[in-house]
């Protein structure tokens, strides 16, 4: 697990720090080893890991271009790639991982309250959530609607005609699996049980340990 940033560095990061070790400690099948700088995902590295999570990341992190490589084919062959909010305001010179993670954030709106809508509730990550439920987050736009290349599992509740909103998805690249879930910003959204609920089951399913055909 990764926080580095050299960018916009989120208040949030220790409660989410937190609550994935909570996470984790509740699951029982894997245990999180945090990583201070992105340097140190090399190949070898990499050998011993079921996914790497990009927690709050933002900036161009320093990955050489044989360690860029060694994560594309981690992904590819079988790893899991999970990233939580700013993880797509991270590496925007680097297609590959915009590719990887599904999109690219653009900006955002003033934090409001919002209603969001699960459109798929039968993955892990999402299947102990309200059909819909309210939420005060800070929402990302992205440069391009990723739907065409992931299943969304949450987006923003929209007026009819308004813009397509996608906020969590999951997809696969070759025999790996990336989830990816746009809330975060705050410290309250690490221990509100909606954002625990797809932090829990999006690491399940992205590590391997749990089955999501939708995805």
């Amino acid at each position: 697990m990764l926080t580095q940033t050299l960018g916009y560095h989120h208040a949030s990061i220790p409660w989410a720090v937190a609550a994935l070790r909570r996470v984790a400690a509740r699951d029982g099948r894997y245990r999180i080893v945090l990583v201070p700088t992105a340097a140190r995902l090399t190949a070898t590295a990499l050998k011993g890991a079921a996914a790497v999570v990009f927690l709050l990341t933002t900036g161009e992190l320093p990955l050489s271009k044989s360690e860029k490589r060694a994560l594309v084919d981690f992904v590819h062959g079988g790893g899991g790639l999970i990233g939580f909010h700013s993880a797509t305001d991270t590496f925007h010179h680097w297609p590959g991982y915009i590719t990887l993670i599904g999109a690219e954030f653009s900006h955002h709106p003033l934090p409001s309250t919002q209603r969001i809508v699960v459109e798929d509730r039968s993955t892990p990550a999402t299947r102990a959530l309200p059909a819909s439920f309210k939420i005060h987050e800070e929402f990302y736009v992205f440069k391009h609607d990723p739907r065409r290349h992931v299943h969304v599992l949450v987006r923003l509740g929209t007026s009819r005609g308004g813009p397509d909103r996608p906020l969590a998805w999951c997809r696969r690249s070759g025999s790996g699996r990336v989830f990816y879930d746009a809330l975060g910003h705050f410290p309250q959204t690490w221990s509100d049980p909606r954002q625990l609920a797809l932090v829990s089951g999006g690491i399940a399913w992205a590590a391997g340990l749990a089955r999501a055909p939708s995805c």
